[in-house]
């Protein structure tokens, strides 16, 4: 049975947007990929958006170091 399509959501915690695609995977268990930001960033026309938000996904993460982010054999560990 192939697995449903990823539904794009949004949800705003202590005053911050946050984004994300979940899919169900079977009864009772879900799948969460969330980026942790959502965030409209103005760029000059002759910078290429996929840059510019590389760049934002880039400062995102850094300013959040020292944050637990499990490997991806970690993830596969807790879902096994």
């Amino acid at each position: 049975m192939p697995l449903p399509d990823l539904t794009y959501f949004t949800h705003e915690v202590e005053g911050h947007s946050f984004a994300g695609w979940f899919r169900t995977v079977s009864a009772g268990r879900v799948e969460v990929l969330g980026i942790g930001l959502l965030q409209t960033v103005a760029h000059p026309a002759h910078v290429a958006a996929a840059n510019v938000a590389r760049q934002t996904m880039t400062r995102f993460i850094k300013q959040r170091r020292g944050l637990p982010i499990p490997t991806v054999e970690q993830i596969k560990a807790q879902t096994n």
